[in-house]
């Protein structure tokens, strides 16, 4: 069982009180992963997928894999390796609600899941913790941007250099 103590670990909910970390605990369930499963596909194999969970990484590495095309070259990379204490599939609290990606264990992993509605329901009720938690998910996602556009450039001029 996920208890407090434990999400107090992940940067998402950072400047939560015990008492808002109780209301979310209730939400997480753990999965188990070994080295190699894929978490989710989120149109690498088709269209995006529907994002309902939220994920946290308890424990292993997770790769989070694009594919594109650039000229001759067909590639699916990992644009960023989610560590320890980090938060993945955040798509669930953000509309859309589409994955985009595709993510596979890097290593035998702990993941915590929370249903991103439930999530949400909570965020809506407490304007606090939805505050704090938003705050937290906006820092998530400008750097996941930042280190997805680092790799995308760097396979972008490997192409390039390649074409010529």
């Amino acid at each position: 069982m996920v208890s407090v103590e434990v999400l107090k670990r992940f940067q998402l909910f950072e400047g939560l009180d015990e008492n808002e970390l109780r209301q979310i605990v209730e939400l997480c369930k753990e999965r188990s992963y070994e080295a190699g499963s894929i978490i989710f596909t989120g149109g690498i194999l088709g269209p995006p997928s529907p994002a309902a969970e939220i994920c946290l990484l308890k424990n292993g590495e997770i790769d989070i894999q694009v594919e594109f095309v650039i000229y001759d070259l067909e590639a699916r990379i990992t644009v960023y390796t989610v560590k320890k204490g980090e938060t993945f599939a955040w798509s669930a609290l953000v509309p859309p609600y589409k994955l985009t990606a595709l993510a596979r264990c890097r290593e035998k992993s702990e993941v915590i899941t929370i249903n991103g509605k439930e999530l949400m329901n909570i965020l809506e009720k407490n304007n606090c913790i939805g505050f704090v938690v938003m705050r937290n998910l906006s820092k998530v996602i400008s750097l996941r941007l930042a280190a997805t556009m680092t790799v995308l450039r760097h396979q972008i001029q490997r192409a390039s250099t390649r074409k010529a």
